[in-house]
């Protein structure tokens, strides 16, 4: 069959264009996402939070509840997963008060009566500069960024939510036998959010947010916590990691002390 130079010149630049045509990239997030084993998920989770060994933030935090509304600028410390300092500011940069929580045990600084008190007594004032009582056993690991107790944590369940875009993750407590379901970002494994469960009772809900760049790890910015009848809301600036932190920063001058 004879081909007419029309047709040769017609079909050449028909080839042209087709091949000019730009590729269209799937969306990796709608293709059959393989879910990694529950295991290898852990690991990272753990990796990371092993990575941060101390936080240097300032914070606005706002606390809300059925009859109360605080809003407090504050200097944030934290070492580990057992040493923290908030020293809280009022709105005009008045000292209202210094916490330390260490091992196990939380002091306070009341600059009013120029001591420190421990026990109930932290609760008492806690409650009267902040509107509530926060145990900060429970929530220095979420401030930081991750799950309490992750050592003794067993994975249940992973499930990808319906829009590929989430894991949906169900552990327990191999320890005390609560249940805490978190989401996970599916492409970086940044923590979405957290539910701990308790005898069949919802104690809190976190939800991480924000996340920026601070070195090379990538830090929640806002943490929002959810209990019962209140909310805290927390907002990082100026966040340095892993900048050392001297130990008596965890600790009152001796003098207070007596």
């Amino acid at each position: 069959m004879r081909i007419s130079l029309y047709q040769f010149v017609v079909g050449c630049l028909l080839v042209f264009v087709v091949s000019c045509q730009p590729k269209i990239i799937p969306d990796l997030i709608d293709t059959n996402r393989a879910i990694p084993s529950a295991p290898y998920i852990l690991s990272k989770l753990k990796a990371r939070q092993s990575a941060i060994h101390d936080i240097k933030a300032f914070i606005r935090t706002n606390i809300s509840g059925e009859s109360f509304n605080q809003s407090f600028r504050q200097a944030l410390l934290i070492k580990g997963h057992d040493a923290l300092r908030v020293d809280t500011y009022s709105l005009f940069r008045q000292v209202l008060g210094s916490l330390i929580y260490k091992g196990g045990e939380t002091l306070m600084y009341d600059p009013r009566e120029k001591k420190i008190i421990l026990g109930e007594e932290v609760r008492e004032n806690m409650r009267r500069v902040l509107g509530t009582y926060i145990d900060f056993r429970q929530y220095i690991v979420v401030f930081s960024g991750g799950v309490p107790n992750i050592a003794h944590l067993q994975v249940k369940i992973v499930r990808l939510n319906s829009d590929k875009k989430v894991y949906q993750i169900e552990m327990i407590n191999k320890t005390t036998g609560e249940k805490i379901d978190i989401k996970v970002d599916a492409n970086t494994l940044l923590l979405k959010s957290l539910l701990l469960i308790r005898d069949d009772r919802e104690v809190y809900r976190v939800y991480w947010s924000d996340y920026k760049k601070v070195e090379s790890l990538s830090f929640a910015h806002k943490v929002v916590i959810k209990s019962r009848k209140k909310t805290v809301l927390l907002k990082y600036s100026d966040v340095m990691i892993n900048q050392g932190i001297a130990s008596d920063a965890f600790s009152f001058a001796a003098e207070l002390m007596n």
